[in-house]
């Protein structure tokens, strides 16, 4: 161990490209079952975008929000709907505190491997409740690929 061990982390667990990608296309498989057009953005662990769609018939306004969905999540290590408590007021305090890299709306949810937070996936086009099944889905191939 040399003196300079202290100021290193090797321990550090990364999402590749490739990941990405297999969150991306279970995410789309999901919302072809929903029958809906989504945006979905993979970031990682310091909310840089890995991999993006915007599937036929998204909202061209949902990319923008897709991609700041999967920022938060990284960025603040939670599901974006666990943002402010609840409190509407104190999520848009911090959204505009962090001139609207931070965000409250779910789905947005943190990718966790071995208790580190290695990305995010946000989804966004549908409802809050369809973002977060498109978005599980996309989680769910990972764990199993």
């Amino acid at each position: 161990m040399s003196p300079n061990d202290a100021f290193l982390r090797r321990e550090r667990i990364a999402l590749s490209c490739k990941g990405s990608h297999v969150l991306v296309h279970a995410a789309e498989k999901k919302a072809h079952e929903m029958g809906i057009g989504f945006c979905i953005a993979v970031v990682d662990a310091a909310g840089e975008l890995l991999a993006f769609s915007r599937m036929d018939d998204a909202r061209s306004g949902s990319i923008e929000i897709a991609i700041a969905k999967a920022r938060s999540a990284a960025r603040r290590r939670r599901a974006t709907a666990d943002e402010g408590g609840g409190d509407v007021v104190s999520t848009i305090r911090l959204a505009l505190a962090s001139h609207l890299n931070v965000t409250g709306i779910g789905g947005g949810i943190p990718i966790v491997v071995d208790g580190q937070v290695i990305g995010a996936i946000g989804v966004s086009s549908g409802t809050t409740e369809e973002d977060l099944q498109v978005a599980q889905a996309g989680l769910d191939a990972f764990g199993t690929g």
